[in-house]
């Protein structure tokens, strides 16, 4: 990248002169490293192209940050202190808070972009603190969640204020899609039914628990597929090679290759089985429906169903294409979009009414939430947090009345 490429954001100002020391120069690098992680990714951005963007030398940046995943955790971390910053004076009652969730939505994209897609790339012990860094905000949520309704018990306040936090992170990616004021209206909708949920108490445990062994296929080529999506999704697509794959499936790395050419067919090919897996839960939940909102319901509940007990296959799909070729990329895109297409297709007909574009962010705002309490074990496990999200998940598929 060359010098002057980038200028820095009006939050911090432009890059300072060359042969400077500005008092707020640690600042200006988290500012430049995030707009530069948000243009061309975590992998593409060198320390040189950050240093570049903040006129210093390398030795320089080096004193603030010891490497680049240092980097990035500060600037994810910097998101959400000021996410925190802009909750302490929240006015007095729900929806209060989730206008103001809204603004931080439309207003703060870095936030989801940096937490959802650019954070899979850091070592364990960077992400860990990235883990932590979220839980503390959660909290935050956790606290105003309970001081509006008293009436719920701290672990129903933190389900409620985790999944709002993934909705919030969720719809961050995509203020593009509507116009700002209607936009925000519909994230202010979304945030705000979440917040009003009603824990269920007593839900049905799972016939197959999340996280139960099993039984596995012999076969090898479907062994070394399940071991590439588990490894994927621990340690991310770059930082697994094909000898890893075969060693976690028990095979010889030479005999990886008679089954898959590259890691890049493998990845495509764990793309393609998961949207299968998705879309079988989509016949299904259509054909054992006799309406649209029936279906509605069903698709939410098999998505669900299948993040947490599948969350590593969840965590691929949605983490992952980025590391395929353009070709590749296209064709998992357009898989996706098909997919999302179903789900408003059948949103359309149960209420119809609204536009495409404001649906898709339902849409998004479910999946980010299954995909999130998919990870989180102690949600994971419980059969009333899983059978929460589905009654709240289920009325933001179907709304009762359009928002205005």
């Amino acid at each position: 990248m060359s010098r002057g490429r980038m200028a820095m954001s009006g939050e911090t100002g432009t890059a300072p002169a060359w042969g400077t020391r500005p008092r707020n120069r640690r600042e200006l690098i988290i500012a430049a490293a995030t707009e530069l992680f948000l243009i061309d990714g975590y992998e593409r951005v060198s320390m040189s192209a950050v240093a570049d963007a903040v006129h210093v030398r390398p030795s320089a940046l080096y004193r603030h940050f010891s490497s680049k995943a240092s980097l990035l955790t500060a600037a994810v971390i910097d998101e959400m202190e000021q996410v925190r910053g802009w909750l302490a004076d929240v006015p007095d009652d729900l929806d209060a808070v989730a206008e103001r969730l809204a603004v931080i939505a439309q207003n703060r994209k870095q936030l989801g972009t940096l937490w959802q897609r650019e954070a899979r790339s850091l070592p364990r012990e960077e992400f860990s603190a990235l883990r932590a860094a979220v839980s503390r905000t959660v909290d935050v949520f956790a606290e105003q969640v309970m001081a509006h309704r008293p009436e719920l018990d701290s672990w129903s306040a933190r389900l409620l204020a985790s999944c709002t936090y993934s909705a919030v992170c969720g719809l961050s990616r995509l203020t593009g899609e509507l116009p700002a004021n209607r936009a925000r209206t519909v994230f202010t909708d979304i945030i705000r039914t979440i917040l009003n949920a009603h824990p269920v108490s007593g839900g049905e445990p799972d016939v197959v628990p999340p996280d139960q062994p099993g039984l596995s296929p012999v076969g090898r080529r479907e062994r070394l597929l399940a071991a590439a999506i588990n490894l994927f999704a621990e340690y991310g697509y770059t930082a697994v090679a094909m000898e890893d794959i075969g060693r976690q499936a028990g095979i010889a790395a030479p005999t990886v290759y008679h089954h898959f050419e590259s890691k890049q067919h493998l990845l495509l090919t764990a793309m393609a089985r998961v949207d299968e897996w998705l879309r079988h839960g989509l016949y299904w939940a259509l054909r054992s429906s006799q309406s649209p909102a029936e279906g509605l319901v069903r698709l939410v509940k098999s998505y669900i169903d299948f993040a947490v007990r599948h969350p590593q296959h969840v965590d691929v799909l949605l983490s992952e294409a980025r590391h395929l070729g353009n070709a590749e990329r296209a064709q998992t895109a357009q898989l996706q979009s098909e997919y999302i297409q179903e789900w408003i297709h059948l949103m359309l007909s149960a209420r119809p009414g609204r536009t495409e574009a404001e649906l898709a962010l339902r849409v998004y705002a479910i999946l980010a939430i299954g995909h999130d309490v998919a990870r989180i074990s102690e949600f994971r496990h419980n059969p009333d947090a899983i059978a929460t999200v589905k009654r709240f998940a289920s009325a933001l598929a179907l709304p009762e009345n359009p928002s205005h």
